[in-house]
């Protein structure tokens, strides 16, 4: 006899329509789609979800095919023009994204001006500083007794210390602190109706955009840098050459500064910081061997980013008529390459709904990305998420959630992180 679970199918979870309870518990739609892939056609939006870590890595092999340029606002966004003007699409817009949304070979140009700011040995020399930014944060509430852990601390820290590592006066910093506070708010409110809050949210138009309110205020910042350099990541990128020689653009040295300080505060390193604690505050005997050997925690981040990824997964469109995993995929198909599922693909992860702290990985786990588009900033956040972890729970005991009920996430299938995570604690002696 057939029974009603050997007869569902990924179409009966409306991913893409954000409803809370997937919301709360995407694994069990991810384990359907790597059962019935490993590439499927979600029927709401007709968008081709590819949940395994072997057909992940065909997509990511082809960025010639499955553009990025819609990396983030899929599908619940148009394409900003028709297929075939995406290149001069992008050359009309001098201040556009030129990393994240980006395709090589003009992604790999400015890719490598980057990369060499977020090496591991250079990221370690930025482990002391790191620790007193965290503290200096903590310092905030620790006398409290209580914190919203997602607005007063894992957005705080990691946008403290982009912002320094770029180049914001304090003073500054301030202000931008004002209106990401704005934009969170904003976020928040969005999850009373999950999609319509966050279709609204990718298409909101109305006062200064987020990237124009960066663009104006990076613009006279590296206008100046370039008259009298200073000691910081923003002089460097400002007076940078491309290896032919090249002087960077103004415009593009703004979009990849632009680009590193949202991201660098607003992607991956809140979600790493608030999923662990998550974690921690779901195994007592875990959080209680981590404060008894702190140097447990870097493996406990490297799970964590495994078992719930930070970024879920991406947008990609096919540019011609292609195939992943034996699939078709139309020219103007659109992709979505599923981290989060790929980091629980039994072929690669024995186990994988267990979190396993120092867990053998026969292949890397995919909780920064993959391929060309590989996060340049992991090293950043591997250490901001040690580091949180390693000094809140020096800091802090009895850590416990003070709201009842199931966590309230973000609404969003690129994005995971608690909209709010009321914690209570006692100040260590």
């Amino acid at each position: 006899m057939t029974t009603a679970k050997d007869t569902t199918t990924i179409g009966d979870y409306h991913f893409l329509a954000l409803n809370e309870a997937l919301l709360q518990n995407p694994y069990p739609f991810y384990k359907q789609l790597r059962e019935q892939g490993p590439v499927c056609q979600e029927p709401d939006y007709g968008v081709y979800l590819v949940g395994t870590l072997d057909a992940i890595r065909e997509v990511n092999r082809q960025p010639e095919v499955f553009s990025s340029i819609l990396v983030a606002n899929a599908p619940y966004v148009e394409l900003p023009c028709p297929l075939d003007e995406t290149a001069a699409y992008r050359a009309s817009c001098p201040f556009g994204d030129k990393i994240l949304s980006n395709d090589p070979p003009d992604h790999t140009r400015h890719r490598k001006l980057i990369n060499r700011f977020f090496t591991t040995a250079r990221v370690r020399q930025l482990e002391p500083r790191v620790r007193q930014i965290v503290n200096d944060v903590i310092d905030t509430f620790i006398d409290d007794g209580e914190v919203e852990f997602v607005t007063g601390f894992a957005h705080m820290v990691p946008r403290l210390v982009v912002g320094e590592l770029i180049g914001l006066p304090e003073d500054d910093q301030a202000h931008f602190k004002a209106f990401f506070e704005d934009r969170l708010r904003v976020m928040a409110k969005a999850a009373e109706q999950p999609l319509s809050g966050f279709q609204q949210r990718m298409q909101n138009t109305d006062g200064l955009t987020e990237d124009a309110f960066l663009r104006n205020y990076f613009v006279q910042a590296i206008e100046a840098r370039r008259r009298q350099p200073a000691d910081d990541l923003m002089s460097e990128l400002a007076n940078a050459r491309f290896e032919d020689g090249e002087l960077v653009p103004l415009e593009s040295v703004v979009s990849m500064i632009s680009l590193l300080y949202a991201a660098g505060g607003d992607a991956n390193t809140p979600e790493l910081m608030t999923n662990a604690m998550l974690v921690l505050l779901d195994r007592p005997e875990l959080e209680q061997a981590a404060r008894d050997n702190p140097a447990l925690v870097k493996d406990i981040i490297e799970e964590v980013l495994r078992y719930d990824t930070p970024v879920p997964g991406v947008f990609r469109i096919a540019l011609e008529d292609s195939s992943v995993a034996g699939v078709p995929i139309p020219k103007g198909g659109i992709v979505m390459v599923v981290y989060a599922s790929a980091n629980h693909d039994e072929q690669y992860f024995e186990d994988p709904e267990t979190f396993e702290v120092g867990r053998e990985f026969r292949h890397p786990h995919l909780g920064f990305g993959l391929g060309v588009h590989f996060c340049p900033g992991a090293p950043l956040a591997r250490l901001e998420g040690q580091v949180a972890v390693q000094e809140i729970l020096r800091r802090m005991t009895s850590i416990r959630r003070l709201d009842t009920g199931p966590v309230p996430y973000v609404p969003s299938v690129i994005q995971r992180i608690p909209i709010r995570l009321r914690l209570g604690f006692e100040p260590a002696s």
